[in-house]
């Protein structure tokens, strides 16, 4: 009986821990995403840099308020700070709000475009 218990916390760790790694990454891979769209951000105004993160997230299956994206450019560095709320469902019967956030801040390059 022992060791039925024992397995069952292991699989509920495992299962906790693949939740959340898995929120962990698609958020490294919007934090990544968003750098490129720093980057390549052309001549594009801020409302559309925050649309493409928006949009980033919504490709990620991330809800990103447009609200909770801020956009500064100072010369030819850009800033973009998010922040979100995810559910992370971290054993089959408790969801916990995970809030990510990320800060990216890169040069321009020159005559570069957002997709």
């Amino acid at each position: 009986m022992a060791k039925i218990i024992q397995l069952a916390v292991v699989a509920l760790v495992l299962y906790g821990a693949w939740q959340a790694g898995s929120a962990q990454l698609d958020h490294f891979k919007l934090e990544d995403a968003v750098r490129q769209i720093a980057e390549f951000r052309g001549d594009r105004e801020d409302a559309d840099v925050r649309a493409a993160v928006v949009a980033e997230g919504s490709r990620l299956g991330i809800r990103i308020d447009p609200a909770r994206v801020t956009v500064r450019k100072v010369v030819d560095h850009i800033y973009i700070d998010l922040v979100y709320t995810r559910p992370v469902q971290v054993l089959p019967w408790y969801q916990y709000n995970w809030t990510f956030a990320a800060h990216v801040e890169s040069w321009q390059m020159p005559g570069s475009r957002i997709k």
